[in-house]
C-alpha cells in the first residue's frame, strides 16, 4: 500500500458519486437515457387513436410530461394518453398515462415525473392518444421523454 499524499484531499469518492446517480460520461457518445422534446402538430379530426411518439427499435419511453395545446376556439376537450395501439384508454387501462382535460383557447398538461419514475411503456410500444369527441381545429402537443433499454 503506498502512503497517502499529503497535498491531496479528494472531494467525493467514486462509489458515493455513483451512488447519488452521477456518471461518467464518455465525450462524443449519447447518454442513452437523455431527455428528449418533441413537438407534434396534430389536425386529425375524429376519435381515432394517433401514434404520437415511437421509440427507436428495441427501446422502451418513459413520460416525463405531455403538453397539448388549442390555439383555436374550438370549446374544451377530453385527450387520452396511453402506450400501446389499442382503441382507448378503457381497453387496457394498464397501459394508461393521464386524461387530459384542454380547455378552450388553453392548456391541458400530465403531471410532471422526475428521471426515471414516469410512465414506462414496453419495448416498441408507442405512446398514443385520442380524444373523446372529434375536435374541429388542430391541436400541438410538446412531449417529454427517455428512451431505456
Amino acid at each position: 500500500m503506498s502512503p497517502a499524499r499529503k497535498d491531496y484531499t479528494p472531494s467525493v469518492r467514486p462509489r458515493a458519486r455513483r451512488e447519488q446517480g452521477q456518471r461518467r460520461l464518455t465525450p462524443n457518445y449519447p447518454d442513452p437515457s437523455e431527455v428528449k422534446h418533441l413537438w407534434v402538430s396534430e389536425g386529425y379530426q375524429n376519435t381515432a387513436p394517433h401514434a404520437l411518439v415511437t421509440p427507436s427499435t428495441g427501446r422502451r419511453l418513459r413520460v416525463i410530461r405531455v403538453r397539448v395545446h388549442q390555439l383555436a376556439a374550438d370549446g374544451h376537450h377530453f385527450c387520452e394518453v396511453y402506450f400501446g395501439g389499442s382503441v382507448n384508454i378503457g381497453a387496457r387501462p394498464g397501459k394508461a398515462v393521464d386524461y387530459l382535460r384542454i380547455p378552450n383557447l388553453g392548456t391541458g398538461e400530465t403531471r410532471t415525473w422526475g428521471r426515471g419514475a414516469g410512465p414506462l411503456g414496453e419495448k416498441n410500444e408507442p405512446l398514443s392518444y385520442r380524444f373523446t369527441a372529434a375536435p374541429s381545429t388542430s391541436h400541438k402537443f410538446i412531449i417529454e421523454y427517455t428512451e431505456e433499454r
